[in-house]
């Protein structure tokens, strides 16, 4: 009888273990699979675009400098035995800064005017004994030959004499020598530069990557350091049509409504405002931006993937770029977790907005 009771309780028990087994394993199936749909998304971070200008004002600094500035140079050689004009001093046009030791010279124009005269008689006298056969025609002409060449000789003389007293070109300042008194001065060395007018530029260096959001005549705002950030006024004059050696773009503004009491050699920083930046463009992170910008592309989500959109890009910052073509203000922009990103796979918002 015991025997009878106790099979129908151990096929019972039995029955129950095969059914909480069977039950779990199912429930560990279900979350295996849930936990693979899950791990088939990939998470990321998203932005929504936005209309804005972005602020890519392009800041420069350089060196005022003058808007004419002339570079004497002497036309002989020879000691400065007397200088009249040093740094700062102004000058008229025409006025002598030194004066070359020029006595040899001197000598040898006296010289060479005796020997002219002495020449002139001498066809004076040829030409008389020429009319009466005395005289050939060949030695007439060969006197006069001599006369022409000294008559060269003597003017040479005097454009070295005069050569000697180095004068200014043209009215203004004198920013600096290069001569000191019983110092040898060669011929086509500097011996001063001249400031000439009133007028001052900022001479910047732009890259090649800025040249191009700079125009002719634009306006501009310019500080002086120096001057406790005094603001001044400018216009883009100059721009270089070729890069130097280190392939950066030399820039003129023309300063306007300036006051004495700026000066050149000034230190000075220039704000420009790039071209094209009236309108608003559509505005998003540059960490979005995937590929460079040489070929740029970023990825949108939408019904929950991720799909790759190839983008024209504009003006950009350290934080923010335009974005001309290849997105609308209402799509969904990913900003991080992009490297994970193939076109049209699935992902998971992870600040997605409930």
């Amino acid at each position: 009888m015991k025997m009878r009771i106790i099979i129908p309780v151990s096929i019972f028990f039995i029955g129950l273990v095969i059914w909480i087994l069977s039950t779990n394993k199912k429930m560990m199936e279900d979350k295996l699979e849930q936990s693979m749909i899950v791990n088939t998304t990939i998470p990321v971070i998203t932005e929504s675009p936005r209309f804005s200008r972005l602020n890519n004002d392009i800041m420069l600094n350089g060196t005022i400098i003058p808007d004419k500035e002339v570079f004497i140079l002497s036309k002989a050689e020879g000691i400065c035995i007397h200088k009249y004009k040093k740094t700062g001093d102004r000058v008229q046009k025409g006025d002598a800064i030194i004066q070359i030791e020029n006595t040899v010279l001197k000598k040898s124009l006296t010289i060479a005017q005796a020997d002219y005269a002495k020449f002139l008689k001498d066809i004076q006298r040829y030409q008389s004994l020429q009319t009466q056969g005395a005289v050939s025609q060949q030695e007439l002409e060969s006197s006069q030959m001599s006369l022409r060449e000294m008559e060269e000789h003597i003017t040479n003389l005097k454009d070295q004499i005069e050569n000697t007293t180095i004068v200014a070109p043209s009215s203004g300042i004198i920013s600096k020598t290069f001569v000191e008194e019983g110092q040898l001065v060669t011929t086509g060395g500097e011996v001063a530069h001249i400031i000439s007018g009133s007028e001052l530029k900022l001479q910047v260096n732009a890259t090649e990557e800025d040249v191009l959001k700079i125009s002719k005549n634009r306006k501009v705002k310019i500080q002086v350091p120096s001057l406790e950030n005094e603001s001044f006024s400018g216009i883009v004059d100059i721009i270089a049509p070729k890069a130097n050696n280190l392939h950066f773009y030399t820039i003129d503004i023309k300063l306007e409504g300036i006051d004495e009491s700026l000066k050149p050699g000034m230190y000075a920083n220039v704000n420009i405002q790039p071209l094209e930046k009236e309108t608003q463009q559509i505005i998003i992170s540059r960490k979005a931006i995937v590929g460079g910008l040489k070929r740029p592309y970023l990825f949108i989500v939408k019904n929950g993937k991720a799909y790759k959109r190839s983008v024209q890009s504009g003006f950009y910052n350290d934080r923010e770029i335009e974005i001309k073509s290849g997105i609308s203000i209402d799509d969904v922009v990913v900003n991080s977790g992009q490297i994970n990103l193939t076109d049209g796979v699935p992902v998971s918002i992870l600040n997605k907005q409930d």
